[in-house]
């Protein structure tokens, strides 16, 4: 089984992976229903939005994985699409 970070730093480079929790298309990495960060056009939007001490590790290892990007905060859980929260 993958770990999370393997997961993570495969959306990173726009491939599919998963794990049991954790999973991305290449283009959405998402910890059991709520996406964490999304690829949108060229701009990358990272979830900063307090969930649980699990979901706020993952949150730190992609954050520091992501770089430069449009963060949102107030996502409801089970988000999948973060558009609607870019301004």
């Amino acid at each position: 089984m993958l770990s999370n970070m393997s997961v993570i730093e495969s959306f990173v480079m726009g491939k599919a992976a998963k794990n049991t929790n954790l999973r991305t298309d290449g283009t959405r990495l998402v910890n059991y229903y709520t996406t964490i960060a999304q690829r949108i056009g060229n701009k990358m939007v990272f979830n900063a939005t307090k969930y649980s001490v699990s979901t706020s590790k993952i949150q730190t290892w992609t954050r520091g994985k992501i770089g430069q990007c449009t963060i949102v905060e107030g996502v409801p859980m089970g988000t999948i699409d973060l558009q609607r929260y870019v301004k």
